[in-house]
């Protein structure tokens, strides 16, 4: 066996695997930085984000670089007509409720020759791409659909959903103030698409390698629930005052939880396992804070803590020093405490959000907003356990069943399923799928069972099996030596089985094409790591029959890692 693949071989268990949301996000990379590659590849094998959900784009330098600010017909043509395009094209497009981001990508939409009309690349994407009147951007008045309240237009507080439910609804029976009333249908095709990104590694941002951190302890704080650590901190500064109202109902709905925070004027300097801090001061001294918990998110609520040309602490240092999350205005936003998360989003957390849905239901105008970190950090989510009971091989037609299990008592179970990346069932009350093999072509797929509880946040695990079909006699495997042809390229070979042979053989890496040749007895296709970039990697050969019959290698999984 070749170096290239000794020790880099590892078995891809279909173990299970707490991850809320996974196939209902899509991950953008930056095709050109190896940065984002890298931080994507990561996240993807983290979570268990389905290759299909991997979309790679085409982002010069001068759009992620210097102030990384694009013009909206170019957030139009490098982002969002190609990243609906592809997602349309597999077929994914009905699945997704947001996007995450990975680095290297803009982060600024000039929306305005004035700045402070200025929005986020992430604010342009919540409104599908259809920016509302800019002076309500600019005075923080839109009014965000997911926004759970209370401020001046809301003067109730919502409770604590998944985005799912927000989509659609709760049920016309439900029970739900007059102002929520939306809520019983769900917002249906009104639904926003909220989005992070995994980090800024620009100007005054951080390196990679605090992005990759960030990464695993978002995944590390899963199911923690820490019940203490939340600070509120509070002076005479007018980027404190602005929501200091919000701090002591804050505290009472989180006791309720069994979870404790503090408001005091002392900021919490020598502190440990700190979980969350929202202050509102110009310069932070962050390196005072001893140290944060796995899955701590914590904001400062300053003018220019996203705008990396200005001065004032940049939201990436609370990343730097060990939180999990964290958000900054991309302009000037004024001391507006609508462009800012509230008290709440500890609550939306402490219910079992991830951190992601926990931002948008707590700010109410998100539109100038760079939210950074893990988006499916989920500290106070319970644990679920879920397997696929079935075949590996099936012969037949087959019943698959997904088995779930809690420590909660009295929960209900919704399960829907993938295969190959795809929902074939959607959510329902039943747990088992009629897969028929007629259906499906000969060699390897996966399928993916998703478990979720009944309940407002919609607490979720999932697990995937894998199954090979054999109608036709048709496989192949990917042989384990490989041929160094370069300092990065290495030659792949197969093994064809079968009486029939295929016409092309195709190297891919999710729906990344790597190369293609017609099949030859010793065809040798090309591995291009810098294609594929850093990082947790999968590859197949999938071979082309003259039926158009398209049959997949089991994949084979590798690390990739450039010596420096």
């Amino acid at each position: 066996m070749s170096k290239f693949l000794k020790g880099l071989f590892f078995v891809f268990m279909a173990a299970t695997a707490q991850s809320q949301m996974s196939h209902e996000v899509l991950l953008l990379v930056n095709k050109n930085s190896q940065p984002s590659l890298l931080a994507a590849n990561t996240f993807a094998s983290l979570r268990m984000i389905p290759k299909q959900n991997m979309i790679h784009l085409d982002i010069p330098e001068s759009a992620s670089g210097g102030t990384a600010t694009v013009t909206p017909e170019e957030f139009t043509h490098l982002i969002w007509e190609p990243a609906n395009a592809i997602a349309r094209e597999r077929g994914i497009d009905h699945q997704i409720l947001a996007w995450i981001y990975s680095v290297d990508f803009p982060i600024r939409v000039m929306t305005d020759p004035y700045d402070r009309k200025q929005m986020s690349v992430g604010g342009m994407t919540f409104v599908r791409n259809k920016p509302p009147g800019l002076s309500l951007v600019e005075e923080g008045k839109y009014l965000s659909k997911l926004f759970a309240g209370p401020n001046e237009r809301i003067k109730i507080s919502l409770p604590s959903l998944s985005l799912a439910m927000h989509r659609d609804g709760l049920g016309m029976d439900a029970k739900v103030p007059p102002e929520a009333a939306y809520l019983q249908g769900g917002l249906r095709d009104r639904m926003p698409l909220p989005s992070m990104m995994l980090g800024y590694i620009g100007e005054q941002g951080t390196d990679i390698q605090t992005v990759i951190r960030t990464m695993l302890l978002g995944k590390k704080s899963d199911h923690l629930g820490q019940r203490k650590g939340i600070y509120f901190v509070t002076s005479d500064d007018v980027r404190s005052t602005c929501r200091e109202w919000q701090y002591a109902p804050a505290v009472v709905e989180l006791k309720q939880r069994g979870v404790e925070a503090v408001v005091s004027t002392n900021f919490p300097a020598g502190a440990e396992n700190v979980m969350g801090l929202l202050c509102g001061t110009e310069t932070v001294d962050i390196a005072s804070i001893k140290s944060f918990a796995p899955g701590a998110m914590a904001e400062h609520l300053t003018s220019w803590s996203a705008e990396f040309q200005k001065n004032q602490t940049k939201t990436t240092e609370w990343l730097a020093a060990g939180a999990t999350g964290s958000a900054g205005t991309v302009v000037e936003p004024y001391s507006n405490p609508n462009k800012f998360p509230s008290a709440r989003f500890y609550l939306h957390y402490a219910s079992g959000c991830n951190m992601l849905e926990s931002f948008y239901q707590s700010i109410a105008c998100p539109l100038q907003s760079l939210l950074l970190g893990d988006p499916l950090a989920k500290p106070y989510a319970p644990a679920l356990s879920v397997g696929v009971l079935g075949s590996t091989h099936p012969e037949s037609d087959f019943t698959y069943l997904a088995q779930v299990s809690s420590r909660l008592q009295n929960v209900q179970f919704i399960c829907s399923f993938l295969l190959d990346g795809k929902e074939v069932q959607p959510p329902s009350d039943d747990p088992n799928f009629f897969l028929r093999i007629a259906n499906l072509s000969d060699g390897y797929h996966e399928l993916r069972a998703v478990a979720r509880i009944k309940h407002l946040v919609q607490f979720s695990a999932m697990a995937e099996k894998s199954i090979t079909i054999n109608r036709m006699g048709r496989s192949l495997s990917i042989l384990p030596d490989a041929s160094k042809l370069g300092k990065y390229e290495h030659g792949i070979r197969v093994k064809v089985a079968g009486m029939e042979l295929p016409e092309k053989l195709s190297l891919v890496c999710g729906e990344q094409m790597l190369d293609e040749k017609p099949y030859t007895h010793d065809t040798e296709l090309v591995l291009d790591q810098l294609i594929i970039g850093e990082g947790p990697n999968r590859i197949r050969v999938i071979a082309t029959y003259a039926d158009g019959m398209e049959v997949s290698s089991p994949p084979t999984s590798l690390a990739v890692k450039f010596s420096q």
